[in-house]
């Protein structure tokens, strides 16, 4: 029987090995890659943790009301909000002004949201309607809502000597809300157009004008510096 040997057998042909010359650069690049990532992501992490006070409406805040500090509260955003917002350090120069328009609960606050001077354009006035439990709505009108302001008689029904449907304001905008010296009586400040301001108050003085509380999307005949000058088509 032949004999075989591993030393007598022919050497295995090999394939080429491709030069290892570009493996350090390889890694070099990897690195480079790692090291691109992490700063991506510590900047990521340095960026989300920027973040700032700022003021918020505790509830829904109407138009027009007095502002006191629960009112609001602080939460924390981002820093490089686009949006300007008021910071806590505002609030007491805050609570010297009057929301223009009503802002619901949980909503950032900015200056555009608010006014410094009064409400009341040139060509409107403020009245102040003394309405009992039967010139009125059950639930009472708030500010910043729209009422329509009518004639009636002592009693309460309408006159029927008063031209037209009765209605005195087709559509009134209520700024303020209080107490009418009586326990069934509630006083509601209305902004009318100047050139019914004196028929107004005149009637109101003589407890003579119901209100009935209006759609929040009516558009008042006359409304605050927000608007000034609307009218209702």
């Amino acid at each position: 029987m032949p004999s075989t040997t591993l030393g007598n057998a022919p050497a295995r042909a090999r394939l080429p090995v491709a030069a290892r010359d570009r493996r350090p650069a390889l890694a070099a690049l990897a690195l480079l890659l790692v090291l691109v990532g992490a700063l991506g992501s510590a900047l990521v992490v340095f960026r989300s943790g920027d973040r700032i006070s700022v003021l918020a409406a505790t509830h829904d805040i109407r138009l027009g009301q007095t502002l006191g500090q629960g009112d609001f509260h602080t939460v924390r955003v981002a820093a490089d909000s686009d949006v300007p917002l008021l910071r806590p350090s505002q609030l007491a120069s805050l609570l010297r002004e009057q929301p223009t328009t009503a802002i619901p609960a949980g909503t950032l606050v900015g200056p555009g949201m608010f006014t410094p001077g009064p409400l009341i354009p040139d060509d409107g006035v403020a009245v102040g309607i003394v309405v009992d439990a039967t010139k009125r709505p059950s639930t009472m009108p708030q500010p910043g809502q729209v009422v329509r302001v009518f004639y009636v008689t002592g009693n309460g029904t309408s006159s029927a000597n008063v031209p037209g449907d009765h209605q005195v304001v087709r559509a009134a905008r209520v700024l303020a809300v209080g107490s009418g010296g009586s326990a069934s009586s509630r006083s509601v400040t209305v902004l009318v157009p100047k050139d019914l301001a004196m028929e107004v108050a005149d009637l109101a003085s003589s407890g003579n004008l119901a209100v009935s509380t209006l759609p929040d999307d009516t558009k008042p005949s006359i409304d605050t510096t927000t608007a000034t000058g609307a009218t209702e088509e």
